[in-house]
C-alpha cells in the first residue's frame, strides 16, 4: 500500500499533467453503458458511443460512474450497482477483468500509486461501509480509510493542501469537502464546511484543474459549480448553472477555453462562465463524472507528400480510436490548416497521387472510388483552432454509389480537403497527408 507523501506528490503531478495534455474527455453514460468522448478544448461531441461497455464486458458493467487512466495505461471504471472496478485495455476494446475485493455502492475513483482510491458507502459482501478504499493494479480491494468525517463519500481527488500530500473527498451527507493525509489517512480535516443551504448541497465530483483550481459539482439546490481557495478551502466563486437551466450536477471539468463541461441526468452541457448560459451538447443520457483523457491509441499510418497552406504549415491528418472495425471507434482530425476555413474528409480503398488536381494547391493521395463525407454536420469549419474532427460511422462509409460498411481485414485510406488561399491571394484548395488504416 502507498504511504509515502513524495510518491503521492508525483501521482498528483502526473494527474494534473494528464489533464493539461488532455485532447478529449471521457464521460460514462450509465443509462446505456457507453463511454462518451468530448473535445477538451470546447466540449463538442467527438463520439457519443465511443466504447460500448455492455458489449465489451459481456454485461459485467451495469452502472458506470467514473473512468480513470491507471498508471499502467489501462482504463478503470467504477460501477455503483455491480459493486466492481472494471479494467479495460487502453483503447477500450478488451475487458481485462474486474475487482475481486469487497465493494458496495461505489461512486468516484482516483489514481493512487499503481492503483486507485475508490469511494464506498455500503456494507454488503463484507464491504467496510462509508470509506475510501485503496485498490492495487489488479483492482483488488485493500486498505480502507474511515473516520467520523467520512459518512457518505462521493468522490476522491489527489490534492496537496498547504504542502501536505493527500486527497479531497466530497462528503454528501454533511455537504463538506474533506482533506485526507496520504501518509497517514487517519488524519482528516474539513477542507470546506458547508451548511448545505447557502453553500454546496450534496457535492459530487471534485475536479482539481491543471492550474490548481478546486471545482466541485453541487447536485442539490443551489445546484452549480463551486470553487474553493486551494490554500484555505474558502468558497471564492459560485457558478449558478441552475439559473442557466442545468441543475442536479454530477460532474464538472474545466475546458481549455475556460468554460466548464458539466453533466447531469439529462445530458452533457457546456457552461459559459462569462455569460452564465449553458449549451446542451448531448441530451437524453444519464451522464456521470468527467475525466481528462489523452486520447485512445492513434490509428493509421500517414503517407503522401503534403504541400504548405496559407497557415504557413502543412495540413496534418491523424486518427485516434480502435483498429477493431466492430468497435466503430475512429476519430479523424485535420490540423495545421488555415483558420476559419471549410473542409471535409474523403476516403478510398486505393492510394494514388495527383499533383494539383483541378487547380488545387495540394496533392490528392487517393485513387479509385473516392467517397466524400459531406452529409449533415460533416462539412466543418476549422475555426480559430485551425482544425476540425469527425467521428466516423464505419457502417456508413461514403462511396460514389452509396454507403458501405468497413469490415475486419480491409484497408482504407483517408484525406482531408479544405479551402485555402494562394500566395497571390487567390482562392484555392489544399489537402492534408493521406492516412492508411488497416482494420482488424
Amino acid at each position: 500500500m502507498v504511504r509515502y507523501a513524495s510518491l503521492f506528490v508525483l501521482i498528483a503531478s502526473l494527474a494534473a499533467t494528464a489533464d493539461a495534455q488532455a485532447q478529449r474527455v471521457l464521460i460514462p453514460n450509465s443509462s446505456n453503458r457507453f463511454l462518451m468522448e468530448f473535445d477538451s478544448a470546447d466540449g463538442s461531441v467527438l463520439n457519443a458511443t465511443s466504447v460500448d461497455l455492455g458489449a465489451v464486458t459481456s454485461g459485467a458493467v451495469i452502472t458506470p460512474i467514473e473512468v480513470m487512466v491507471a498508471a499502467n495505461g489501462e482504463l478503470w471504471i467504477s460501477d455503483q450497482i455491480a459493486d466492481e472496478v472494471h479494467r479495460l485495455a487502453s483503447d477500450g476494446s478488451t475487458f481485462l477483468g474486474a475487482s475481486s475485493g469487497a465493494f458496495d455502492n461505489i461512486r468516484g475513483l482516483a489514481p493512487f500509486g499503481t492503483g486507485a482510491l475508490v469511494t464506498n458507502t455500503g456494507t454488503t459482501g463484507g464491504a467496510p461501509g462509508p470509506a475510501v478504499i485503496e485498490t492495487d493494479m489488479n483492482a483488488t480491494a485493500g486498505a480502507s480509510h474511515t473516520s467520523g468525517l467520512v459518512i457518505n463519500p462521493f468522490d476522491a481527488e489527489p490534492f496537496v493542501f498547504n504542502g501536505i500530500s493527500g486527497f479531497l473527498v466530497s462528503e454528501a451527507t454533511n455537504d463538506d469537502i474533506i482533506f485526507v493525509d496520504a501518509a497517514d489517512p487517519s488524519v482528516q480535516q474539513i477542507f470546506h464546511d458547508s451548511d448545505g443551504v447557502s453553500g454546496v448541497n450534496f457535492p459530487e465530483q471534485i475536479h482539481v484543474t491543471a492550474s490548481g483550481r478546486v471545482l466541485v459539482a453541487g447536485f442539490g439546490a443551489p445546484s452549480g459549480v463551486y470553487e474553493y481557495d486551494p490554500s484555505t478551502g474558502n468558497e471564492i466563486n459560485y457558478f449558478d448553472t441552475e439559473s442557466a437551466g442545468v441543475s442536479g450536477l454530477r460532474g464538472v471539468y474545466e475546458l481549455e477555453d475556460g468554460n466548464f463541461l458539466i453533466s447531469n441526468n439529462g445530458g452533457v452541457h457546456v457552461y459559459d462562465v462569462t455569460s452564465n448560459t449553458t449549451t446542451t451538447v448531448q441530451t437524453g443520457v444519464s451522464a456521470r463524472f468527467i475525466t481528462g483523457f489523452g486520447g485512445f491509441s492513434s490509428v493509421g499510418k500517414p503517407y503522401c507528400a503534403v504541400a504548405p497552406n496559407a497557415s504557413g504549415a502543412m495540413g496534418e491528418l491523424t486518427g485516434f480510436g480502435s483498429l477493431v472495425a466492430a468497435s466503430n471507434d475512429v476519430v479523424l482530425t485535420a490540423a495545421q490548416i488555415p483558420a476559419n476555413t471549410f473542409g471535409f474528409f474523403i476516403t478510398s480503398q486505393a492510394q494514388g497521387f495527383v499533383m494539383n488536381p483541378g487547380g488545387s494547391a495540394g496533392n490528392l493521395c487517393l485513387a479509385g472510388s473516392i467517397g466524400r463525407y459531406v452529409g449533415p454536420g460533416q462539412v466543418q469549419n476549422s475555426g480559430p483552432g485551425q482544425s476540425f474532427s469527425l467521428a466516423l460511422d464505419l457502417a456508413q462509409t461514403p462511396q460514389p454509389l452509396g454507403f458501405v460498411s468497413i469490415s475486419a481485414g480491409e484497408t482504407w485510406n483517408f484525406q482531408a480537403w479544405f479551402r485555402d488561399i494562394s500566395s497571390s491571394g487567390a482562392a484555392t484548395s489544399n489537402f492534408t497527408n493521406g492516412l492508411e488504416v488497416s482494420f482488424q
